[in-house]
């Protein structure tokens, strides 16, 4: 049971290094529509927005800074993470 725990532990960082971090990386950019870099960011965002959305809700952007990726981040990294691995 535990090496399930551990499984979920490894795919939640890998979601957080693989999708939401090059998800924000490329917000940063201006992307034509229509190319290959637009289908990967309509992808990214795709992956990201149902857990981001919520928070969202809750934590509205300031100004120009939407730190829902910040919050969810640090919450997936620093307690979801590590009560998977104590499990």
């Amino acid at each position: 049971m535990t090496t399930l725990f551990h499984w979920m532990a490894r795919l939640v960082e890998a979601y957080v290094v693989l999708i939401m971090l090059p998800y924000a990386i490329l917000s940063w950019f201006r992307i034509q529509p229509g190319t290959t870099l637009a289908r990967i960011q309509h992808f990214l965002y795709q992956a990201t927005e149902p857990i981001l959305r919520p928070v969202r809700r809750i934590i509205p952007p300031i100004g120009m800074l939407d730190v829902s990726f910040l919050v969810v981040s640090l919450v997936l990294v620093f307690v979801v993470v590590p009560v998977l691995y104590r499990v």
